[in-house]
């Protein structure tokens, strides 16, 4: 039986897309925010805190499962819409746990991501609805499940079309008495080896206070993992849920000591963008080509590439960039697209 999420020498890498993000090839993309959305207030003051440090994506709760009958659920579907306004807000997308499969087909309407909960891990037929719906899918490790069993967990996802799945280490059940589980960073290494999906690591779970998220996130980094999840909270003490989640000022601190800027991130688009308007200027660059072999024009136009040069000069200066230097840049993208439209004739010929 062929395993979709098992690693082999000819499976690539899989990398997931949460908007401009690529979880499994950006540096060390960050998932924050409140275990549970509280308010409009709270989710928005958040939302701005984790976007202006560099965060990826925002989460916030809006169903959720509590330890006890008399916890807070969440504030369900309206939890939902106020995430949603607030990741739309700050420019992030957004991710919510769901529980039921009813909560993530309403859910899917509004969040660009779904996240699977410990508790729900082995829920299958939440997994296949939750795989047909077509959003990537943050994937927790149950609090006593092998790697085994959770990799048969992101089967059940991937069988119904779904590749965009991650796999969250967030600690497992294990001796002592320390209140919160163990967080197994061992685990990322090993299961990097046996899948290729990416592997996130969520330290708040396991923590058990506040202090210990920054080393723990630390260590996710160090051990090879693809970025964290981070609960944050304008005012931790006075948060419905139980658990260390970061004030927003420890959270900056964290965000600084994991080398994660907003202005890094920022100039990370940029570059991106850059690359992608090359590769469009390439393809057009093959259609000219091709339209000049069919008139018998010469691949090298002097003239025309003069006039280009200028055009790109004057507009550097109105830009205030050294025309000097984006002259020096064009030259070399104009001899690629010749060096191309050489090997397409030559091809064709």
């Amino acid at each position: 039986m062929e395993r979709k999420a098992q690693r082999t020498s000819q499976t690539p890498t899989t990398v997931v897309v949460i908007g401009t993000h690529r979880i499994g090839q950006d540096a060390f993309p960050v998932i924050a925010g409140p275990c549970a959305v509280e308010s409009r207030q709270q989710i928005q003051e958040v939302a701005q805190a984790v976007a202006d440090s560099g965060a990826a994506v925002l989460r916030g709760g809006a169903y959720k499962s509590d330890g006890t009958a008399y916890g807070f659920r969440g504030l369900g579907r309206e939890g939902v819409e106020m995430l949603a306004e607030a990741g739309k807000h700050v420019g992030l997308p957004v991710v919510t746990q769901v529980l039921e499969a009813a909560e993530a087909e309403r859910a899917a309407e509004l969040v660009d991501v779904l996240e699977i909960a410990s508790g729900s891990m082995q829920d299958f037929e939440l997994l296949r609805v939750v795989g047909r719906l077509g959003k990537p899918v943050l994937l927790r490790r149950g609090a006593s499940a092998t790697l085994d069993e959770w990799l048969w967990a992101a089967e059940y996802l991937m069988a119904e079309g779904n590749t965009q799945v991650v796999m969250v280490e967030r600690g497992v059940r294990t001796f002592g008495n320390s209140g919160s589980d163990m967080l197994d960073l061992g685990a990322v290494p090993h299961l990097k080896e046996l899948t290729h999906l990416p592997v996130m690591v969520d330290p708040s779970h396991a923590a058990g206070v506040a202090h210990k998220v920054q080393p723990l996130a630390l260590a996710a980094q160090g051990v090879g993992a693809d970025g964290v999840i981070v609960e944050v909270h304008p005012d931790p003490p006075a948060a419905r849920t139980n658990g260390p989640q970061l004030d927003l000022d420890a959270f900056v601190v964290l965000m600084a000591s994991l080398g994660i800027h907003r202005l890094r991130q920022d100039i990370d688009q940029v570059d991106r963008h850059i690359v992608r308007l090359l590769s469009r200027r390439q393809e057009l660059a093959l259609e000219i080509g091709k339209t000049k072999a069919d008139r018998g024009l010469p691949i090298y136009m002097p003239d025309r590439e003069a006039e280009l040069l200028n055009v790109i000069e004057e507009e550097a200066s109105h830009a205030g960039v050294d025309a000097g230097h984006v002259r020096a840049l064009f030259q070399l993208v104009l001899a690629e697209s010749r060096r191309l439209q050489q090997i397409l004739r030559t091809e064709e010929s």
